[in-house]
């Protein structure tokens, strides 16, 4: 099996971690990343893992000297993980737009940042994997998750336009979405619920206090399992072996049935609208021919 390395975002527990620990116990180097590393990271130094201070949310350059940082240490990364995040609760008339900034900054500028950071090495070398671990929730819109789900869905919209990029140009660098479903890692035991600001959502609130509850206590999927199966899938052995890897990949039964679900209330939207949706076309033979700005 080909020894790679690995850039990892947010390895002070769950799915961080677990890459870690699986990663390194494989051979592969890993530089593991996280806020206050030094003690937050303290227990992967027995891994033989690389620790490296990295604050998501800092400015590009800040990213940027960092990601150099990291591919200094071994002299090369193969792979990069973008796994930092948080769960933010709460409703839209709740969530202060600070709160919803603090998810964007963390769940899609972060990785965005890291990944402008990584695309020149990756250029040059002409190959590079860059992995995003999202969620059923970039897909499936939940009650009183506003923050969560629209940093999510921001981040698939903007991963799908960067495959087609590299796509086209640099077709050696593989992006590819993690879409989870509820898996066993500390982020359910960690929700940061809104502070109460109208009482009429406050039984959404309880709600997902107690849905939170249930999901960290009994959880769908076996976390160990699917981080196995994500590295397999890099490596091309396993489940990945001998397969074409598509953009996304669900994991959990729970996330298969909620995607199907709206795949098929789309499907049903879509029948019953389409003729009104094509309504608005141009007659044949009467579509205005398209200008360049500033040419008559």
């Amino acid at each position: 099996m080909t020894k790679q390395t690995w850039l990892i975002t947010g390895c002070s527990s769950g799915f961080g971690e677990l890459f870690v620990r699986q990663l390194t116990a494989q051979g592969d180097q890993v530089v593991a990343t996280g806020r206050n590393a030094e003690t937050r990271l303290a227990h992967l130094k027995e891994t033989g893992a690389a620790i490296l201070d990295l604050d998501v949310t800092a400015p590009q350059a800040e990213i940027e000297k960092k990601f150099k940082e990291a591919w200094d240490i071994y002299g090369t990364i193969d792979v990069l993980v973008n796994n930092a995040g948080y769960i933010q609760c709460g409703a839209m008339e709740e969530i202060t737009q600070e709160e919803l900034q603090r998810s964007f900054d963390t769940m899609v500028h972060g990785p965005i940042n890291l990944t402008r950071a990584a695309l020149p090495y990756f250029r040059e070398r002409g190959s590079g994997w860059l992995l995003y671990m999202n969620s059923q929730s970039g897909f499936v819109g939940e009650p009183g998750a506003t923050a969560y789900c629209a940093s999510k869905f921001a981040i698939e919209g903007a991963v799908e336009s960067l495959s087609k990029e590299l796509a086209w140009l640099a077709p050696g660098i593989k992006p590819l979405i993690i879409e989870s479903g509820i898996h066993g890692t500390e982020i359910m035991a960690n929700l940061q619920h809104v502070t109460p600001r109208v009482p009429f959502w406050q039984p959404l609130n309880d709600a997902a206090r107690t849905r939170g509850r249930g999901n960290y206590e009994n959880p769908a999927g076996d976390a160990a399992d699917m981080i196995s199966k994500v590295i397999q899938i890099v490596k091309g052995t396993g489940v990945g072996a001998g397969r074409e890897i598509p953009l996304r990949i669900p994991f959990g039964s729970d996330c298969l049935s909620e995607m199907r679900e709206k795949i098929k209330q789309l499907q049903k939207t879509y029948d019953e609208w389409e003729s009104v949706a094509i309504s608005t076309d141009y007659e044949e033979g009467k579509r205005p021919m398209p200008r360049l700005p500033g040419v008559e």
